[in-house]
């Protein structure tokens, strides 16, 4: 593993706040548009009609049933909406702030990294460093340090273009078939996005 450049001195790591929150949403905003793929307008479009559809064919069905039988599909409906809020949570919950680490510069957040430990082993997830300040040592410095507070193994996935600097940090790549499925969640495995996993040990 290559030691890291020094951190420039305007620059501080830190654990993160709740005041934080917002900033560390505007990184991984970024984050998103540079590696996820854009929804084309067919796509947005497609997905708009599938909402409206299910929005009437709600309605219609509230609509037309005799005034005894609209418990029933209430029921079914705020069922649904129950579980649509707890599947927000969970998808959310992957973005609490109490699990990143970032660095600051100026009073400006910089780059940011969530590292979760467990028992047996810690994950890696949403490291960035915004655009202008990359080729500076930040991003290296970041994983550096998390790896010493992370517990062996560290795990993480990148784009196959970063498997080089990852390496070059002490990170090795292993198969997905030898992670758990819980693992695997872990480290927001996509079904649409090409990732190598890769750990630390």
């Amino acid at each position: 593993m290559l030691d890291p450049l020094p951190l420039p001195p305007d620059c501080v790591l830190r654990s993160a706040t709740p005041a934080d929150k917002p900033l560390i949403q505007s990184l991984l905003d970024q984050f998103r548009q540079e590696v996820l793929p854009s929804i084309s307008d067919s796509e947005r479009a497609l997905r708009g009609l599938a909402i409206a559809a299910g929005v009437l064919l709600g309605g219609y069905m509230v609509v037309s049933l005799k005034p005894g039988q609209i418990l029933l599909p209430l029921a079914g409906l705020a069922g649904a909406v129950g579980i649509g809020v707890v599947v927000i949570q969970i998808l959310t919950w992957n973005e609490s702030w109490a699990d990143f680490w970032v660095i600051e510069q100026n009073d400006r957040l910089v780059a940011c990294a969530k590292l979760r430990c467990y028992s047996r082993y810690s994950v890696l997830n949403d490291l960035f460093v915004v655009p202008e300040l990359r080729d500076r040592g930040l991003g290296s410095y970041l994983i550096a340090n998390l790896g010493k507070k992370a517990t062996k193994p560290l795990y993480l996935t990148c784009l196959p273009s970063l498997v080089q600097f990852y390496m070059r940090l002490g990170f090795t790549p292993i198969s997905i078939n030898h992670l758990s499925p819980l693992l695997q969640f872990d480290l927001g495995i996509p079904n649409h996005l090409t990732v190598v996993p890769l750990v630390m040990k």
